[in-house]
């Protein structure tokens, strides 16, 4: 017979082992050259500017970590995989905060796009938020989900190693 905590111990390097398999699959980071995103226009700053803005949208937006971390992952898979310009910046941060929203927030918690536009001051409509929602869908062959830094911590955190 099998020790519980051995038991445990299997479980989590199985839950640990699947999550890493996937990231190893589908994780593109954007390379940073010459203090730009290799590809594009996009700079370190504009970039952190950008995760910092997704950060304090979530906050405004009442969404959980895990939706601001699928966020940055999709911002981040997008600019590895696209040449996007700095101008389109913030229409692609908030789109990845709708798609992470829809991804793992409950209905009631989100609100309408045109909302969103609004409040958080992006200076795009909806109409182009939702063209930028099929262009990250298309690129991303519409697998958003991703596990994250925060995943990670919740399989290690929620599970006894002992």
């Amino acid at each position: 017979m099998k020790c519980p905590a051995s038991v445990q111990s299997q479980r989590l390097a199985i839950l640990l082992e699947d999550a890493l398999a996937r990231e190893s699959r589908l994780w593109k980071a954007p390379v940073f050259k010459n203090g730009r995103i290799q590809g594009t226009d996009i700079s370190v700053s504009q970039h952190e500017e950008a995760v910092q803005w997704l950060g304090e949208l979530s906050t405004l937006f009442k969404f959980c970590q895990e939706t601001f971390a699928l966020a940055v992952s999709i911002l981040n898979r997008l600019l590895a995989s696209v040449k996007a310009q700095p101008k389109y910046l913030r229409c692609i941060a908030i789109t990845a905060l709708i798609l992470a929203a829809k991804t793992n927030e409950e209905d009631e918690a989100i609100v309408s796009v045109k909302d969103l536009a609004v409040q958080s001051g992006c200076n795009c409509s909806p109409a182009e938020i939702l063209r930028m929602e099929r262009i990250i869908l298309d690129k991303l062959h519409w697998d958003l989900y991703i596990a994250t830094p925060v995943d990670f911590v919740n399989i290690v955190s929620s599970k006894p190693l002992f």
